[in-house]
């Protein structure tokens, strides 16, 4: 906004339609409003010099002197508050992508860890061990999956399925090591194909088998 309306609004120089545009600008303008009062605060301190002075009104081209430091004075406050503004915004947006960052990161740690979870907690399947394999038809494979599930749990342990595709059904048993020869020999008896034994049993408390299940040709 023009500096001389504000100095002049507050002088009372403006004609009635004037003063009434200006103060519903200012009604809706919180821009206008803020050069108002530096216009004010800059009004007042230069009439009470006077005042104090004893001053008598000033010449036109010292009127035009003090417009121009007027309008410098607001131009450099509007600048300042302007600079200002600019600081707080970087500083709030390099906080927000500080957070961003930081909420990435803990996302990416989450899903390592849950991926090093999981394959701790299922075996990963092995070609090199020796397999407990069944011969089966596509059709009968889940049931017979199901049976061994059901042998394991008879001798204390327990079962999962681990992948399926067309090749066949993977499981992963863990069964006690004392009944180890129980869980072979009911296998056998569901129609396996089982390794060798080997020559000592496992040392720990459970022992984990592998099994699959391929489709018969």
């Amino acid at each position: 906004m023009n500096p001389d309306k504000l100095f002049d609004y507050l002088e009372g120089k403006l004609s009635t339609s004037e003063r009434a545009e200006l103060e519903e600008r200012l009604m809706s303008d919180p821009v206008a409003r803020r050069e108002l009062t530096v216009a004010r605060h800059i009004h007042a301190d230069m009439r009470d010099s006077r005042e104090i002075l004893g001053v008598a009104e000033p010449t036109l081209e010292e009127r035009g002197a003090v417009l121009g430091r007027r309008i410098a004075i607001a131009f450099a406050v509007l600048v300042f508050a302007n600079v200002v503004f600019g600081i707080y915004a970087i500083a709030f947006m390099k906080q927000k992508e500080k957070a961003r960052v930081s909420t990435e990161q803990n996302r990416s740690e989450l899903t390592q860890s849950l991926t090093r979870a999981a394959a701790q907690a299922l075996p990963t399947p092995s070609f090199d061990v020796d397999e407990i394999k069944f011969t089966a038809p596509v059709a009968e494979q889940d049931r017979l999956a199901n049976k061994v599930i059901a042998a394991a749990k008879q001798v204390g342990g327990s079962a999962t399925k681990g992948l399926a595709d067309q090749q066949g059904v993977l499981l992963f048993a863990e069964v006690p090591t004392a009944r180890l020869n129980d869980f072979r020999d009911s296998m056998k008896k569901l129609g396996a194909t089982l390794p060798s034994p080997a020559a000592a049993p496992s040392a720990g408390e459970k022992t984990i088998l592998q099994i699959r299940i391929i489709s018969a040709q």
